[in-house]
């Protein structure tokens, strides 16, 4: 497998992959150079990516297509993005979910209550349009390579 930075000739695959799983896929090349895309004999089977709201993240649908899943890929992807945040000094992530949130708990993850979410978090499409209010909020710390 490869795992590797998402490039402009991916996009209309990722976009099929997101919309296939039910994941919002209409701004996500906007965050395209924060992106990861998994690959397995020249196929997409994964993808991830990394929303910068000042100096939070905001984790971007973390997908594995089903016949892949179990295998550890999705967890290799965050690592990759919480990785990429480090760098950028980012020692905050948010993300929000409606269907992952015990496998985001296992990966150091705590549920938070939308009204107590950051503004940049808050004023993200994500956040304000895409994702349902039913969806649930959920934030890491993460070390900081600046730290």
């Amino acid at each position: 497998m490869n795992y590797r930075k998402a490039i402009g000739a991916d996009l209309n695959e990722v976009k099929k992959i997101l919309i296939a799983n039910g994941l919002p896929s209409v701004d996500f090349g906007e965050h395209f150079d924060n992106a990861v895309v998994v690959e397995e004999k020249g196929e997409i089977i994964g993808l991830g990516g990394l929303e910068i709201c000042g100096d939070i993240g905001l984790v971007r649908s973390i997908v594995v297509i089903p016949r892949y899943r179990g295998k550890g890929i999705a967890k290799n992807i965050y690592r990759l993005i919480e990785d990429k945040a480090s760098h950028l000094g980012i020692n905050v992530l948010y993300l929000l979910t409606e269907s992952a949130t015990e496998y985001f708990k296992k990966l150091g993850f705590t549920v938070q209550r939308r009204t107590e979410t950051p503004i940049a978090v808050m004023e993200t499409k994500q956040f304000k349009a895409l994702c349902p209010s039913s969806a649930t909020v959920m934030f890491c710390k993460i070390s900081s390579r600046d730290e």
